[in-house]
């Protein structure tokens, strides 16, 4: 299969290369013989790849050792799920991914456009080729994954900390976002090849780009549950480098979807609208480097090779290449209309805007700044989540601010009578809701306040910021009440009028509001599914409790009002790792609310075949007498540290299973949707002594419930739109008479 897969791969990139050549000769000629074969070429090397992934998942399903990517991924004792999603656990692996999902869009958009946007169509065939080319060329010749060596008994295994459902879907849904991506791209510089630089290019591609944000938000959501759930540390997003490369592209599409209802509406933007493009597609591709290249330490990535000089050319090419084609079109991307005001709509999507690609590009030169030090003093700075949050937060607080304006406000120019029937009651509740929450910090608020007027009479610009911090919350809260109160005035007004013009019943009138306009009130859910996300964020980042004891069984941890008895532990050796497995009792407010088990484990590294050998014979005794089964436990426990004294090194991979209450009951609306987090730091197997960390999470289920109203809302804004597609065929008709 591995002679199979290396053959499907170069007969891919030879099908790539041609549709990339032929597209390009097919604007020379005129001719639709060599632009149909180019179409050909992609859906050959679509098939082609999706037989090369078949090869290599064959592998891993089959335990072929012999090849490198299942030798380093995945054990014969691997679960089988664990098997297949090992394929994007390495490098090339997932470049393999990168290529499958892009080729099978190719295909799509392809066989979508047979018979519209043609004057487009060789252009935007000729850019994807070529960056479908490029990551053939690195998974033919860089980063195989079919590279074999000798025939061997076993494998390394997959990182103990991928064993997670999340993050088998994690990564392949942000691929899709990054991926998804190329497809309004190439229909951006087919535009601009062609000059063709309406509406047209980002209306066909609408749904491909509210696609590509949405997998690449779910994504960034799934990668944080992951981290929560499965890394111990009681958070779920810090700032990591890996986390800010599929942060940035979001970001930047998320400004993209935005400005182009201003060229849609007012014919503004066309340069802005093509330069956002343009970045979120690098960024996307600089996000999948950072990723894969290993050039900056993270805790997300399991993967490091030689791609970066290939990387770094290809996005510099394309990149500057763009910017360029750019340039030179800017007389065809002149707006058709102007500002009136800056208490406009118009405004408003400008300043959203702004803080949209000013929060990614700070986030891009913290991430980045560290190799940028290192390259000019030879000094590594690092870059911690202090220093993100003290830029990033205002920004987004000015951001929730906009979410709840632009809906609202007048396009053109606003007038008073406007901001007081659109605005006064959403202004009524943010600042009631601001009052409350800074009444319940109390004391907190006027320390915070006094040290606020101290750093100022002192001109200590540090020691305001500082103090801002505990306002911070409340500001959000207020945010989210406002942004909430508008749109809830935007729906009433929109049920009430469907009901006093047709008398439809309050519920009939809402469903089908939103149905005929699917675009705008899904927007107006996503807004409501963000301004969730801020709750929870801002809620269990600010008002988190923490504490670390040891204690040994029967010992109980007090914190903020709940109680942890540990009563006991038990050891396991199942699958490939023993684990210790903590018992516990959780009580809150003196109330009986839960029994949990959290594990600490260590995954043995079975190339060492006394210490295989042990383990096989240990779970062999599993569901046996249960003292001999502890006591062959403790055993691998006292062999791994004596292998580890004879080695010099570590020969297990240690882990841990964090255990979570969730607080979800009316009874005490104060703890609803608050998680009690507990992660055993270590656990003795011989005395049962136990090193807890504790942590009490106000709100953070916000956070995921935030997730799913996003996900609903997007979805209404990709369902079809009969009436939406009608006026798009006629104005593609029109253009393609036009270049007939």
């Amino acid at each position: 299969m591995s002679t199979l897969g290396h053959f499907a791969l170069f007969l891919a990139l030879a099908c790539a290369a041609w549709a990339a050549t032929a597209a390009w000769l097919s604007t020379i000629s005129k001719g639709k013989g060599l632009h149909r074969s180019a179409e050909r070429g992609v859906l050959a090397a679509c098939g082609l790849v999706a037989l090369a992934v078949a090869a290599l998942e064959y592998g891993f399903v089959t335990d072929d050792f012999s090849l490198d990517s299942v030798y380093h991924y995945s054990s014969v004792n691997q679960p089988l799920p664990y098997k297949i999603g090992a394929l994007w656990g390495g490098q090339a692996g997932s470049l393999l991914l990168w290529a499958f999902i892009l080729s099978s869009m190719s295909a799509i958009v392809v066989v979508t456009n047979r018979n519209k946007n043609r004057a487009l169509m060789p252009w935007i065939v000729h850019v994807l080729a070529i960056v479908m080319t490029f990551f053939l060329v690195l998974t033919n010749f860089i980063a195989s994954p079919f590279e074999s060596g000798p025939l061997r008994a076993d494998g390394v295994g997959l990182n103990p900390q991928l064993k997670n459902y999340w993050m088998m879907i994690h990564p392949p849904t942000l691929y899709l976002g990054y991926v998804g991506f190329t497809i309004p791209f190439a229909f951006g510089i087919a535009a601009l090849v062609t000059r063709r630089t309406g509406d047209i290019w980002f209306r066909t591609t609408r749904r491909w780009t509210l696609f590509s944000w949405f997998f690449l938000g779910i994504g960034i959501l799934m990668g944080s549950y992951w981290a929560y759930i499965e890394l111990g540390w009681g958070g779920y997003w810090a700032w990591d480098p890996v986390e800010n490369a599929s942060l940035m592209p979001w970001l930047m599409g998320t400004a993209f979807l935005h400005s182009v209802m201003l060229q849609e509406k007012k014919g503004m933007m066309k340069v802005w609208n093509m330069t956002l493009i343009i970045l979120t597609f690098c960024l996307a591709i600089f996000g999948t480097f950072l990723t894969r290249s290993g050039i900056i330490s993270s805790v997300h990535s399991f993967a490091t090779s030689d791609i970066g000089p290939a990387f770094a050319w290809f996005l510099g090419i394309t990149f500057f290449g763009s910017l360029i084609l750019l340039v030179l079109r800017l007389d065809d991307l002149k707006s058709e209309a102007r500002m009136e005001s800056v208490l406009s709509r118009e405004a408003s999507f400008l300043f959203n805007n702004m803080m949209l690609v000013g929060i990614a590009a700070t986030v891009l030169l913290l991430t980045t700044f560290p190799l940028i030090s290192e390259a000019a003093t030879g000094r590594k700075v690092t870059m911690g989540p202090p220093i993100f949050n003290l830029v990033n937060i205002p920004w987004a607080l000015f951001l929730l601010f906009l979410v709840g304006v632009g809906p609202l406000i007048a396009w053109r120019k606003a007038t008073a009578e406007n901001f007081r029937r659109n605005f006064l009651v959403p202004a009524l509740v943010g600042v009631w809701s601001l009052v409350l929450f800074v009444v319940l910090e109390g004391r907190a608020a006027i320390d915070a306040a006094r040290g606020i007027f101290r750093s100022i009479f002192a001109a200590n610009f540090g020691g305001v910021f500082d103090s801002l911090k505990t306002f911070y919350p409340p500001l959000c809260f207020a945010l989210a009440g406002f942004v909430f109160a508008t749109v809830v005035l935007e729906f009433f007004r929109g049920v009430r009028a469907r009901h006093h013009q047709y008398g439809e019943a309050p519920f009939v009138a809402l469903g089908r509001l939103v149905w005929r306009n699917k675009r705008r009130w899904g927007g107006y859910v996503v807004h409501v599914g963000f301004v969730v996300v801020c709750i929870g964020v801002a809620a269990s980042s600010a008002y988190r409790k923490e504490t670390v004891e040891m204690i040994a069984p029967k010992g109980t941890i007090k914190i903020d009002g709940y109680a942890m008895t540990y009563d006991g532990y038990r050891l396991e050796a199942i699958d490939d790792y023993v684990a210790a497995v903590t018992e516990l009792t959780v009580w809150q407010d003196g109330r009986f609310v839960a029994r949990l088990e959290a594990e600490q484990r260590w995954h043995p590294n079975m190339l060492f075949p006394e210490l295989r050998e042990a383990f096989l014979r240990t779970k062999a005794l599993r569901g046996g007498d249960p003292a001999a089964y502890t006591a062959s436990i403790q055993g691998l426990y006292a062999l791994i540290g004596r292998l580890e004294g004879q080695a010099g090194r570590e020969v297990k991979t240690p882990s841990t299973e964090v255990a979570i209450h969730k607080s979800f009951s009316l009874a005490a609306p104060q703890r609803f949707a608050e998680d009690f987090y507990v992660t055993p730091l270590g656990v003795d197997p011989f005395t049962g002594q136990a090193n807890f960390r504790v942590f009490v999470n106000p709100m953070v289920n916000f956070l995921w419930f935030g997730g799913f109203v996003l996900v609903f809302g997007a979805s209404l804004c990709v369902f079809p739109d009969a009436r939406e597609r009608k006026r798009l065929e006629a104005s593609m008709a029109i253009d393609d008479r036009e270049a007939a």
